[in-house]
């Protein structure tokens, strides 16, 4: 029975330009199955590496959506990755029963549209496309693209730094591990990283799902 799904499509930005050195895949590919396994209960179609750099999965909810690209995104941080990922959500009807083992032979509209946004984010410079109910899209688009200016502007040589600020939200505990030696270090470093802005537009997208939800 057709129905419409909560769908998420991503691929690796420029990845032709990537060190072929770097196992760049093998991290990939890690990715999606640690994705899987943290989500279990949340996931309907396990995320599914497609077409090389490019996975697709079915997830239970909005909320889901957007927990499973933090987690991708907050990963890459945490490991210093060279690449990057860009994504489409989407809620969108598909035709064919659900594969709840792996995300291939399925079709309908909404993975149509899933993938007609993800080249269009590509062609526009952007790394996040969202198309979920009309009330939510506009707002949750706007976060994103927020999202994105505060999140590209971090320098790889600065992540290592930007995944201590999000692991530790306390200044205290950043001088506990030595990075900074005082609070006020801690906080003119968060500052100019805009890691307040960061979490701020992160509770932010999940207020409007929660109250998308009411």
């Amino acid at each position: 029975m057709t129905k419409k799904h909560y769908i998420l499509m991503a691929d690796i930005v420029a990845s032709r330009a990537l060190d072929k050195r770097e196992d760049f895949m093998g991290t990939f590919k890690e990715l999606t199955q640690n994705v899987n396994s943290h989500f279990k209960q949340q996931i309907v179609s396990p995320l599914t590496i497609t077409l090389g750099d490019e996975f697709q999965g079915i997830v239970l909810d909005a909320k889901t959506l957007f927990e499973v690209v933090f987690y991708l995104e907050e990963q890459l941080i945490e490991q210093g990755q060279p690449f990057q990922l860009r994504y489409s959500m989407v809620y969108g009807l598909i035709e064919t029963p659900i594969n709840p083992k792996i995300a291939y032979e399925m079709y309908g509209p909404g993975l149509t549209t899933a993938r007609e946004l993800l080249q269009s984010a590509k062609d526009n410079g952007q790394y996040y496309a969202v198309n979920l109910q009309e009330s939510l899209t506009e707002k949750l688009s706007l976060c994103m693209h927020l999202y994105q200016s505060i999140k590209t502007a971090w320098k790889p040589t600065e992540l290592s730094i930007v995944s201590a600020f999000i692991k530790y939200q306390d200044y205290k505990d950043l001088a506990r591990i030595g990075l900074y030696k005082t609070r006020s270090g801690a906080w003119k470093k968060g500052k100019s990283l805009r890691i307040e802005d960061y979490r701020t537009v992160k509770a932010l997208i999940f207020l409007i799902l929660k109250n998308g939800r009411s």
